[in-house]
């Protein structure tokens, strides 16, 4: 059975948390080492090629979800004029689906949704890496006499 373009588009939106999923487990799977075991380089690799596939998916749903069934082109507006209509112009990656896109679309009408995927980039903290070499203890018992004797 063959899907159509709007199945495709439903798959997606349907699968994103399942693609989240199987993207950290890839980069799981791929770990020889436990992550305890890691050298620091080594974890720092790994968050960030964690990062850049959590910053893949994101936009990949913004898209989803900004499109709503539409196709998305990526891009941003350059330059616009204003009279009696606005002219706005749009610059964005010079791939074949972009230009297919664009030009089956020309005098088209066409409803602009200006959703940045940076917005949903954040984090609560960033990721470390476990330092290699431990931490030494530093003793503070001229600060606990100091203290005990005030």
């Amino acid at each position: 059975m063959e899907m159509d373009t709007k199945d495709v588009e439903e798959l997606a939106a349907d699968t994103l948390s399942g693609d989240l999923r199987d993207v950290m487990l890839t980069h799981i799977r791929s770990m020889e080492t436990p992550w305890s075991k890691m050298s620091e380089t080594a974890q720092t690799d790994k968050i960030y090629a964690i990062t850049n596939a959590c910053e893949t998916i994101v936009r990949r749903a913004v898209a989803i979800v900004a499109a709503h069934g539409s196709e998305a082109v990526f891009g941003r507006v350059t330059k616009f004029t204003v009279k009696d209509e606005i002219k706005a112009e749009l610059v964005c990656a010079s791939s074949v689906g972009n230009i297919e896109k664009v030009a089956e679309n020309i005098s088209q009408p066409a409803i602009i949704i200006f959703a940045n995927p940076d917005v949903f980039m954040g984090e609560k903290a960033p990721a470390t890496a476990e330092p290699d070499e431990p931490k030494l203890p530093i003793e503070d018992s001229d600060d606990d006499e100091t203290q005990a004797a005030a």
